[in-house]
C-alpha cells in the first residue's frame, strides 16, 4: 500500500527519494542534484519524482527552521547533517516554484483535481517562508 497525503514526507515519491539520498557522504550534494536534475527537464514532471524533489526542497527548508514535525524528516535531518548555503538555499526556491507552477508537472494537477491545491500549498507555506 503506498503513502499519499499532503504533507512534502507523506508520500512515496518523497520516502522512495530520502531513502536513495541518506546515508550518503554529501547530503547536501545529494539533495542539490536531486533537484537539479528535475529543474533541467524542460518537460512535464511526472508526480513522483516531483513529490521527491519537493521533499528535497523542503529539508533544506526545514533544516533553517531548525525543526521539522515529520518523524521520518527530522530522522533523516539527524542521521544527515548538512550546511544550507546561497546555492542550495536558491535550488530549493527554484523547485518549490516549479512544483507550484500550474500545467507544469503532474503533483500539482494531482492536488488541483482533489481540490486540495490551497491546502497542499499551505503545507508548502512554512518551508518556503524559511527559504525566502
Amino acid at each position: 500500500m503506498g503513502a499519499w497525503d499532503m504533507g512534502p514526507f507523506e508520500n512515496d515519491g518523497a520516502l522512495d527519494l530520502l531513502d536513495e539520498l541518506g546515508g550518503t557522504a554529501d547530503p547536501a550534494g545529494a539533495l542539490a542534484g536531486a533537484m537539479r536534475e528535475i529543474l533541467a527537464q524542460g518537460d512535464y514532471v511526472e508526480s513522483p519524482e516531483m513529490s521527491g524533489v519537493v521533499a528535497a526542497a523542503c529539508l533544506v527548508g526545514a533544516r533553517l527552521i531548525g525543526s521539522e514535525p515529520a518523524a521520518v524528516a527530522a530522522e533523516w535531518l539527524e542521521a544527515n547533517p548538512f550546511e544550507v548555503d546561497a546555492g542550495l538555499r536558491g535550488l530549493a526556491v527554484s523547485t518549490l516554484d516549479r512544483a507550484t507552477r500550474p500545467g507544469d508537472n503532474e503533483l500539482y494537477e494531482l492536488w488541483e483535481d482533489a481540490d486540495g491545491i490551497q491546502a497542499w500549498l499551505d503545507k508548502l507555506t512554512p518551508y518556503r517562508r524559511a527559504l525566502a
